[in-house]
């Protein structure tokens, strides 16, 4: 049973709008607005504005087969990807691949294709897509007469930041320190992050399609290496969290303030690395929805919990900032 479009639709998690281009389907996560001021903005921000990036497909079925048929184009600069598939909370395969970065030339979409055995009786079925690709569904089948039920979610949220939130560096894209948040609060989240990205107060005035519940802003680290004055990194902190506070005033938005990096100690024209968390206490003090949490020791200090070694952390670190992040959340909610 091949799944139509308005049955993917009815399925899709954390996405912004579903379309079918060509003969596929096209999961975005930004809206057309927000897309447009990307291409304004930088070529390759607007490139990564097409990676999959928190968004999954999620039903309740009893078909004990599924296939999964995509194509893949880079939506960041890593040439690895996956999609992860569960059943009932359990990783049960895998498609993806390391891809040559030259059959990624001239704007090639690959083809993957892959089948899983999902058991039997009725399950919740989970496939997250992947962060570092632009992944479009040629096909979609489960077995012929099988049911299909969309899940719904507890509440709404948005993840905005840089490429920690985006998804680099994590294997499994359901294990990113974002997909392990917004499942734990059962949340259907957009993640708008973004690699290299720093605070950009434009974004936070382009409203999204719904009302959000929950928010939460990890931007700094960035911001802190490449802002050329300690004044505009200041300045652009500041708007970014005002506008974000008026256009919505009534969710509860956390501020995220940067892990620790293995180049930290180093002083650059920002100031030491704790004047990202200083900028963002004074950025947000005056605004009554929104909650900073200090981020700097969730993640072990050690380049095993990182993997590059320095910045961006592997499956095991994100397990360690979502578990923080979750525990200092759960207070405010």
């Amino acid at each position: 049973m091949k799944l139509t479009l308005e049955q993917i639709r009815s399925i899709a998690i954390g996405t912004a709008r579903v379309e079918e281009q060509d003969g596929l389907v096209s999961l975005f996560r930004f809206t057309k607005e927000q897309e447009a001021a990307y291409e304004k903005r930088s070529a390759d921000f607007y490139k990564k504005t097409f990676a999959t990036a928190g968004i999954r497909l999620e039903f309740e079925t009893d078909s004990p087969t599924l296939a999964l048929s995509v194509v893949v184009q880079p939506g960041s600069s890593r040439r690895f990807f996956a999609h992860d598939v569960y059943v009932n909370d359990r990783l049960i395969g895998q498609l993806g691949a390391t891809i040559d970065p030259t059959l990624l030339e001239d704007g090639n979409f690959l083809p993957y294709f892959g089948e899983f055995a999902l058991g039997d009786g009725i399950k919740t079925v989970r496939i997250y897509f992947p962060w570092s690709m632009c992944s479009r569904i040629r096909e979609i089948s489960l077995s012929d007469g099988a049911t299909l039920k969309p899940i719904q979610k507890a509440c709404r949220m948005i993840c905005f930041g840089d490429s920690i939130t985006h998804g680099y560096d994590s294997e499994h894209p359901s294990l990113s320190y974002a997909s392990r948040i917004v499942d734990a609060l059962d949340a259907n989240a957009v993640n708008k992050g973004i690699g290299g990205e720093q605070f950009w107060p434009d974004l936070a005035t382009m409203r999204e399609s719904f009302e959000p519940d929950l928010i939460t802003v990890a931007y700094g680290t960035n911001d802190w290496a490449h802002c050329a004055t300690k004044e505009k990194f200041i300045s652009h902190t500041t708007q970014f969290y005002q506008n974000l506070s008026a256009l919505y005033p009534n969710a509860k938005i956390f501020a995220l303030s940067p892990i620790w990096r293995g180049d930290w100690e180093n002083e650059k024209p920002t100031g030491p690395f704790s004047f990202a968390h200083e900028c963002i206490e004074n950025a947000t003090e005056d605004l009554p929805n929104v909650t900073v949490i200090r981020c700097f020791d969730f993640v072990p200090h050690n380049s095993f919990a990182f993997r590059d070694q320095k910045l961006h952390p592997n499956d095991a670190g994100f397990g360690f900032y979502a578990d923080g992040v979750l525990k200092e959340m759960k207070k405010h909610l």
